[in-house]
C-alpha cells in the first residue's frame, strides 16, 4: 500500500478541501475532473522533497494507461494492445517489488514514485479495468474516469482493489450525503482512528517484538501479531470507507470479523476481501475453467487444488516477491486445498442433512474457528518471521 500518515494535518487538511470541493460539485463533468485533480493533487503533495516533477511521471503513466486501455478495445490490435499493456504493467510490478534492483538499473526515482502511488494495489486495479474493457463489459472511461479509478487518494493506504463494475455502477453525481449517512461515515472513521492508534499501537508497544523473542512467547506473540495485523489494517479500510461515505465514493468492505471464520475458504471471504473476489475472478476461476476444459471436467478436484495452488503463490508473490511470502502462499494454498477436499469427504460420508447437522454443531464450530484462527497466525507469522531466529530457534539445544 502507499505510505500515508494518517497521523499527518497535512492528510486531514487534504481531505477538508477535499470535501470542500466535492459536496457542491453539482454536473457530472465538474466532479469527475475535481475529483481527479484532487487524486493528482494528493500524490503530488506526497512525492519527495526535491522531486516535484514526479506528478508529471503520474501523470504521463494516467495517460499511458488511458492510451492502452482504449487501444484494448480496438478489434484489430486489441490482442497487442492488451499483451504489451501486460508487460508493462508486469515491469512496472517488479521494479516497484525488488528497490534494490531498481537502484542498479538507475531507476531509483521510478521506484519512488511507484511506491508513493502504492503500485502493488494500482497494477490490479489496471488487470480489472483492462479486462473490464477488452470483455466488452464497458466502454473504455474518459481521461478523468481512468485517474478516479486508478488513483483514488482516499484509497491508496486501504487498498480496497474496487471492481471496475462497482466503479461503473456508482452514480455520477450522488445525491448529498444526509445527516445519517454523514454521522455513520464519521463513526467509521473514528472506529478507524481508535483501532490504529489505541488498540493497534498498544498491542505492538507491549507484546510485539518481530518475532526476535525465543521459546513460548513466540508462540503467544504470533496470536498478538495476528490481531495488530487485522486491527491495523481495517482501520486504514474504515478510514477510506467513511471518508468514501462523506465524498460519495463508493469504496468497497474489506474485513467481515475474518477472526470468526470456520475454515480458511471462509477466512478468505472475510479478510481483505476486495483481494479475495480480485484472486477469484482474475486467477481461480479462469484456472479452473482452463484446466475442467483440459481434461474434460472429469476430475474437478483436482482442477480445484491446481487453481488454489497456483492463485495464492502468485498472491504470495504479489505481496513480496520473497521467499517468506511465497511461503506464506503456498501455506494457504494447502489450508485452502485441504478445506476443499474435506468439504468434499464430509458431503459424501454425511449426506446433505448431516451436513447441516455437523455445520449447526456449537462445539465444532468453535473447535473450527480456533483452529483457523491458529492456522492464520502461523500464516501471518511465516511472511514475516525473520529466517536467522527461526534457524537459530529450532537449532538451539533443548
Amino acid at each position: 500500500m502507499a505510505n500515508i500518515d494518517l497521523y499527518s494535518g497535512q492528510f486531514w487538511w487534504f481531505v477538508a478541501v477535499a470535501l470542500l470541493l466535492l459536496i457542491p460539485a453539482s454536473g457530472p463533468r465538474l466532479r469527475r475532473w475535481t475529483l481527479a485533480s484532487l487524486n493528482l493533487g494528493f500524490l503530488l503533495l506526497h512525492t519527495r522533497p526535491g522531486q516535484t516533477g514526479s506528478i508529471a511521471y503520474i501523470l504521463a503513466g494516467a495517460l499511458a494507461c488511458w492510451v492502452f486501455i482504449h487501444l484494448m478495445a480496438r478489434p484489430g490490435i486489441g490482442r497487442l494492445a492488451a499483451a504489451v499493456g501486460g508487460s508493462a504493467v508486469l515491469g512496472l510490478f517488479l521494479l516497484h517489488k525488488l528497490p534494490h534492483a531498481a537502484g542498479g538499473w538507475g531507476l531509483t526515482r521510478a521506484g519512488s514514485i511507484l511506491a508513493v502511488t502504492g503500485f502493488s494495489y494500482v497494477a490490479l486495479r489496471l488487470v480489472e479495468l483492462g479486462r473490464a474493457v477488452r470483455d466488452g463489459r464497458h466502454a473504455p472511461p474518459d481521461l478523468a474516469s481512468t485517474v478516479n479509478y486508478l488513483l483514488p487518494f482516499h484509497m491508496l493506504a486501504a487498498g480496497p482493489i474496487q471492481s471496475y463494475d462497482e466503479f461503473a455502477a456508482q452514480p455520477a453525481v450522488p445525491p448529498a450525503p444526509s445527516t445519517r449517512r454523514a454521522v455513520a461515515s464519521l463513526e467509521r472513521i473514528a472506529s478507524g482512528l481508535f483501532k490504529k492508534f489505541v488498540l493497534a499501537n498498544y498491542i505492538d508497544r507491549m507484546f510485539l517484538t518481530g518475532f526476535h523473542a525465543h521459546g513460548p512467547y513466540a508462540l503467544l506473540e504470533m496470536q498478538f501479531n495476528y490481531l495488530w495485523v487485522y486491527l491495523d489494517f481495517s482501520a486504514y479500510s474504515d478510514v477510506a470507507i467513511g471518508l468514501g461515505g462523506l465524498m460519495g465514493v463508493a469504496t468497497p468492505e474489506n474485513f467481515d470479523r475474518p477472526y470468526l471464520a470456520r475454515n480458511v475458504i471462509e477466512f478468505w471471504e472475510r479478510w481483505h476481501i476486495s483481494l479475495s473476489m480480485f484472486i477469484r475472478r482474475n486467477l481461480f476461476f479462469p484456472i479452473q475453467l482452463a484446466l475442467m476444459r483440459w481434461n474434460d471436467g472429469r476430475r474437478p478436484l483436482l482442477a480445484a487444488s491446481l487453481a488454489f495452488t497456483a492463485s495464492f503463490l502468485l498472491c504470495g508473490l504479489w505481496h513480496s516477491v520473497s521467499l517468506p511470502w511465497l511461503a506464506w502462499g503456498a501455506f494457504q494454498a494447502a489450508g485452502l486445498v485441504a478445506c476443499n477436499l474435506y468439504r468434499y469427504a464430509l458431503n459424501r460420508r454425511l449426506g446433505r442433512k448431516g451436513v447441516q447437522r455437523y455445520l449447526a454443531n456449537r462445539w465444532i464450530r468453535l473447535a473450527a474457528i480456533f483452529v483457523t484462527f491458529e492456522f492464520q497466525a502461523i500464516a501471518m507469522a511465516i511472511s514475516v518471521y525473520p529466517i536467522q531466529e527461526l534457524v537459530s530457534w529450532t537449532s538451539s539445544p533443548s
